[in-house]
């Protein structure tokens, strides 16, 4: 992976230069920009100021080497699509929902950067959503997985390989170009008292995550026997209407629904209603060993925006000798899950991108079982360890934030950190730690939790020797219980016992999901001073 710009560099060029050196500068970045400037045009110009209308231009330029990329890598599966293992087909099939979801993002961005109502962190999570998904494309084709087992015949070119680290590093070029203009010109967007509830759960929305089934009108619903509207999940979300503005309920009756069910991008604010956990289930056995990619192993997988799902159990039975194999992945944009069930063993929730709210959820798993490049936030849930595989070490989160300015991290907060049924009579057997660094600038903080003794006390684990040790950002504050002991924790510098509130605060649901300052509360846990 190429590392990012580093901040003293873009300062450099974008305060210093004058320009028709940036134009030069971008030129380079974006190999097809052809500068509209003359030098004569330039001159007597000593200083560039970073504008909105610069990175319009910038974002501009790299969707049309999205475009690119996304053609270059749609010819080149029609040439050698006969010959590709099953995993191959998923990897460019992922590489091209991703380039379009990219694409979404992107015009999303632009959207926000030419309104008079711009919103800072709204942009800062479109182009990280957009980041990661050139990090997951070529995901895809890489056989460093944690013991998948998987033989990858063909090898991606090196000429597309660089077309998307190209995408990524004008990703993260826009991304460093409004933190600078953004110092410059603070923000003044609103910092509403939001309570119990992210901003983005309407006040229908929450009286239906409150409301028993009984009580709640749905638009359609899904039941094995018949009863329903459909008898398929899958079939009642293809029904869903596209790019919805308010909220469409599906109602999922009791029962156990062996399907993969898909929610693309254009299906936005759905709602899922089971009756309860263990009693609603969709499951699936898709996993990594038997030639998926991971993003295509989820047995439910979301990218819709405003996505909710309320008393379901999300399962993924491919077992413990099929290696990574994902109960639910969502890239769904101000989601919510409350009271819902995720079982699996490695890479059991995918929180691949945006912002994302847990509430009241148990998950279940055994190494990286939380992992992926979301903003989100886990209130009141609890994180089960199973039993791995022997001499596997347990790992619970494996967050994947690759540059500093990327507003994404996990945040577990009033949650409990315990051994599953099956792992406890074993539990001193196994060595389990909160997570280990995916990527370069990982980030995942436990703040006032309960912490069983099956966590190791240095608490958090190498991914490979030395890396991301000096860059990642893992935190502690006020936990509790008998792995809660923080006095044999690692040493890396970039380990932080928090004692402080106020760092500790920016980490909860208003500042960390949906961009307010604090929070007020009457009971729940996030109150102003916890």
């Amino acid at each position: 992976m190429n590392p990012p710009f580093r901040k003293k560099q873009i300062h450099i060029v974008f305060h210093l230069l004058p320009l028709n050196y940036l134009l030069i500068f971008l030129s380079t970045v974006v190999p097809s920009y052809s500068p509209s400037y003359t030098t004569q045009e330039t001159q007597g110009l000593t200083e560039t100021k970073i504008t909105p209308e610069l990175v319009i231009a910038t974002l501009n330029l790299t969707i049309s080497k999205v475009r690119l990329s996304s053609s270059n890598f749609s010819d080149l599966q029609n040439r050698v699509g006969p010959i590709l293992t099953h995993g191959e087909r998923c990897a460019f099939e992922d590489c091209l929902g991703l380039l379009d979801d990219t694409i979404s993002d992107l015009q999303a961005t632009l959207s926000n950067l030419r309104s008079s109502s711009l919103k800072s962190h709204d942009v800062n999570m479109l182009l990280t959503n957009a980041m990661t998904n050139q990090d997951t494309c070529l995901d895809g084709f890489s056989t460093s997985g944690d013991g998948d087992n998987i033989a990858m015949t063909f090898e991606l070119p090196q000429n597309l390989k660089e077309n998307i680290l190209n995408i990524s590093n004008n990703l993260s070029n826009s991304l460093d170009m409004l933190q600078v203009m953004w110092r410059k010109n603070p923000s003044s967007e609103s910092s509403e008292v939001d309570v119990e509830y992210p901003s983005w759960v309407s006040e229908l929305d929450q009286r239906v995550l409150q409301a028993p089934v009984q009580e709640t009108s749905f638009n359609l619903s899904v039941a094995k026997d018949g009863t329903g509207n459909f008898t398929t999940i899958s079939d009642a979300v293809y029904a869903a209407p596209n790019s919805s503005e308010t909220r469409f309920i599906i109602y999922i009756k009791g029962g156990e629904y062996i399907e993969n069910v898909e929610l693309r991008k254009k299906k936005t604010m759905i709602m899922f209603v089971g009756d309860g956990i263990g009693i609603t289930v969709i499951k699936a056995n898709r996993s990594r060993v038997d030639g998926w990619s991971t993003f295509q192993t989820a047995t439910v997988g979301v990218k819709g925006k405003g996505f909710i799902a309320k008393d379901i159990s999300f399962v993924n039975f491919a077992g413990l000798a099929k290696g990574q194999a994902v109960a639910l992945r969502s890239g769904s944009d101000l989601s919510a899950f409350y009271r819902c069930e995720f079982d699996g063993y490695q890479d059991t929730l995918y929180v691949h991108s945006a912002r994302q709210f847990y509430r009241e959820c148990d998950i279940y798993g055994t190494v990286d079982f939380i992992f992926g490049n979301a903003a989100v936030v886990f209130q009141n849930c609890s994180l089960y360890a199973r039993r791995p595989n022997p001499n596997q070490k347990i790992a619970f989160t494996a967050q994947s934030r690759n540059q500093t300015d990327q507003p994404t991290g996990i945040s577990i907060i009033q949650c409990r950190i315990l051994a599953a049924p099956d792992l406890v009579p074993v539990k001193h057997s196994f060595k389990a730690y909160f997570g280990r660094p995916w990527r370069k600038y990982s980030r995942t903080v436990i703040l006032k939790s309960y912490i069983d003794d099956l966590i190791h006390p240095a608490g958090w684990l190498e991914w490979n020797d030395s890396f991301a040790l000096e860059t990642l950002y893992y935190g502690e504050y006020m936990n509790e219980g008998p792995g809660a002991n923080m006095t044999e924790r690692v040493k890396w510098s970039s380990f932080r016992r928090i004692e402080n509130e106020t760092v500790a605060t920016q980490f909860t649901v208003g500042p960390f999901i949906d961009g307010h300052t604090w929070l007020n509360s009457t009971g729940i846990p996030f109150t102003l001073g916890f």
